[in-house]
């Protein structure tokens, strides 16, 4: 008789009892002891949203949410009433031993860019530059936290506000202008602060004429400069040109910056800044520039 033998492949329970080689060995004893402390450590590490603390506030952001909240000495804050707060910013001005803060709030309860301040243990808020509705999505994609004033970057200008905020101190300035000063359109922009924080400088557009107007926190003009008749169509026509090309672009890519205006704005803040300088003088501080100077107006000269 002819016996014919045929391999036997070993049953699943029968492989569990092979011997294995050192290497696997290893691999399998590092795959259960994984497996051990996955779970524990799990267990041990529970997410913990993101805080940052600035004195007696603290700022928390939930990595499953877009917005902040916000809290003073352990109870939550809402600057006035705002339940939407998109980013909080420390500054280097303290009120009662407490950092001021910037803050941006949207939705239909938010006020735009505010400041926090801390008055008789209390946190107060006061409006920088306040929600325009009918720009409100444009403003919540891109917030306005000012443009740094060259030269001096801890003074930020709020150009479309009409007022400019000194970060060191914390002190809100505005000008005494006689005309309008706020609005994508206004007819007088802020520009610059003279380096005593007293007197403003403002692009302003009369008719077909451009000037540049100083005025003092509390006394009227005190100076006028009066712009050559080509400075619209040489210096400002382009950048408001340029605004245009770059907002149209953004919103052609459908994404960037989409506010002709603000753009707009931000270049002439930039093209003043490299133009134009404060001189101090007999006429207290005045502006210089395109070899021309302001000069008190007529009844104001010492």
């Amino acid at each position: 008789m002819i016996c014919i033998l045929r391999p036997v492949r070993p049953t699943q329970d029968a492989m569990l009892f092979l011997p294995l080689s050192l290497p696997l060995r290893r691999l399998a004893a590092a795959a259960t002891l994984a497996a051990a402390f996955v779970p524990a450590a799990l267990a041990q590490a529970p997410y913990v949203p993101v805080t940052k603390q600035y004195g007696d506030f603290v700022v928390t952001n939930d990595r499953f949410d877009s917005l902040v909240t916000l809290s003073f000495r352990q109870h939550g804050y809402w600057p006035g009433g705002a339940r939407e707060v998109v980013e909080v910013r420390p500054l280097k001005a303290t009120r009662e031993g407490q950092p001021m803060l910037l803050a941006f709030t949207k939705g239909y309860t938010g006020q735009g860019t505010i400041l926090i301040g801390v008055q008789n243990g209390e946190p107060l808020m006061r409006p920088l530059s306040p929600m325009q509705r009918d720009s409100m999505v444009r403003t919540e994609r891109d917030p306005e936290w000012g443009v740094p004033q060259p030269g001096r970057p801890e003074v930020l200008l709020f150009a479309r506000d009409g007022r400019a905020l000194d970060t060191d101190t914390g002190e809100l300035l505005w000008f005494d202008m006689p005309d309008t000063v706020t609005g994508d359109y206004a007819p007088a922009m802020l520009v610059s602060v003279s380096p005593d924080g007293r007197r403003g400088a403002y692009l302003a557009r009369k008719l077909t004429k451009l000037q540049v107007i100083v005025a003092t926190r509390d006394d009227g003009v005190a100076g006028i400069l009066a712009l050559p008749p080509d400075t619209y169509q040489r210096w400002l026509k382009p950048l408001s040109e340029a605004a245009s090309e770059q907002a149209g672009a953004a919103i052609k890519a459908r994404q960037g910056r989409t506010d002709s205006n603000r753009i707009r704005r931000e270049l002439e803040l930039a093209w003043f800044g490299q133009q134009f300088q404060w001189k101090q003088g007999k006429n207290g501080w005045q502006v210089t520039g395109l070899g021309l100077s302001s000069t008190p107006p007529e009844g104001k000269q010492p």
